[in-house]
């Protein structure tokens, strides 16, 4: 009988953006795989991808009353197809998808959940703990195997009464060989299709353009630079609801010709070769792909001191973590990158080492692991997922570098 597995995520551009690749690979293991989330711009990818798409109601608010249809329509959904997987991603659909499961009724699935960020992080406000860590740790409770993806998360999901397990995987990966070292005149073309000057100092932020991704401080921070007379110029991948504020901010700061918006992009392995430094400033993140994408293009990074960023960024060895709204730290850090050609390289030459401890092949074995200690899936080169944090060799690994 064909085994069946469900890809469930609040919008589907976070399946399209992150999860492709373990999609595959369940299919391959002989897997129907389902997708399930809100419309988006994503929906494209994924079917493209050639999997089903299941479209469900859901809000990243969690109070929205569309959460309670996408629920009940989740049910009928489980019901009818009886899976044997179900791996949800994103807190509003885990909640959902987690009570769904239950109260679909036996079969029960195995249910593994990826938490790409808990709301309840340091230096969240009052009001996440207090509402949601005890909704994530009584969920737990149905959950087979939790997966966190940095650190702090991990030690949080330590004291969680689990059902199975939890585990630690180092994210979605990022995969090693769509981003080689250019020649340079490679990348003098590519700086030249984006209309950059010999001298430019181009900083390049992946990200949709929201409140959490923080780029009016970027803004801020690259308006600063040139001031002083520095050749600073960001380049904003992306797009979001968010777009219009920025642009205003841009205008009224006298950066507008400093900020390109380049919209939504498929050719983010050649603009990280046209960047000199990659920046993300969020508020929060889980551990964020895009400086992933800095580590894998040897980059130096510019992040904010958060949860995710934090496990990327060595201070100092592959580039800078700086205050949350900090204005002047943001530009301070910029500034030293821009002014000193030999710092970036050595820090971009520390960056391609840490990639490493992300690679895609092995992340995907690590999840290939999971699946198989849940019985769902022959165990193929790995035997086991990575130690928890402070074990054995994967933790040992991390220490090694960021020492070195």
């Amino acid at each position: 009988m064909t085994r069946k597995a469900a890809y469930i995520a609040t919008v589907y551009a976070h399946l399209a953006a992150f999860h492709l690749p373990f999609m595959s690979d369940l299919r391959h293991a002989g897997f129907t795989v389902h997708a399930y989330a809100a419309p988006d711009h994503g929906r494209a990818d994924v079917e493209h991808a050639g999997f089903e798409c299941r479209d469900l109601p859901f809000s990243r608010n969690p109070l929205a009353p569309v959460n309670l249809r996408a629920l009940r329509e989740l049910i009928g959904w489980l019901k009818r197809e009886r899976y044997d997987l179900i791996h949800v991603h994103t807190p509003n659909a885990s909640v959902v998808c987690r009570l769904a499961t239950r109260l679909a009724g036996q079969p029960f699935p195995k249910v593994v959940y990826t938490a790409h960020g808990f709301h309840f992080y340091a230096g969240a406000p009052r009001r996440n703990r207090l509402l949601y860590y005890p909704l994530e740790r009584f969920l737990s409770r149905w959950t087979d195997v939790l997966i966190t993806i940095n650190r702090e998360d991990e030690r949080q999901a330590a004291a969680f009464p689990v059902r199975g397990r939890s585990v630690y995987v180092p994210g979605v990966g990022v995969d090693l060989a769509l981003h080689p070292a250019l020649e340079d005149g490679e990348r003098d073309q590519l700086r030249r299709e984006l209309d950059l000057a010999p001298d430019d100092f181009a900083v390049l932020c992946i990200a949709e353009l929201n409140r959490n991704k923080n780029q009016g401080q970027l803004i801020g921070a690259i308006a600063e630079q040139r001031r002083r007379g520095l050749p600073a110029v960001l380049l904003l991948a992306g797009i979001g609801g968010e777009e219009a504020r920025l642009r205003q901010l841009a205008a009224e700061s006298g950066a507008a010709q400093a900020v390109r918006f380049l919209g939504y992009r498929r050719d983010v392995p050649q603009l990280l070769q046209a960047a000199d430094a990659v920046a993300l400033l969020s508020r929060r993140e889980g551990l964020p792909k895009a400086l992933l994408e800095g580590l894998a293009a040897g980059k130096p990074l510019v992040a904010t001191e958060v949860r995710g960023s934090r496990d990327l960024v060595v201070p100092g060895r592959n580039g800078y973590l700086v205050p949350v709204g900090d204005v002047s730290a943001a530009a301070a850090a910029l500034e030293r990158l821009q002014q000193d050609v030999g710092l970036r390289r050595r820090m971009g030459e520390y960056s391609r080492k840490l990639a490493g401890l992300y690679d895609l092949e092995r992340i995907r074995r690590d999840l290939t692991a999971v699946y198989a200690g849940l019985g769902l899936m022959e165990r193929a080169e790995a035997s086991k997922v990575r130690p928890r944090l402070g074990d054995a060799e994967e933790g040992e690994a991390y220490d090694q570098v960021v020492s070195e």
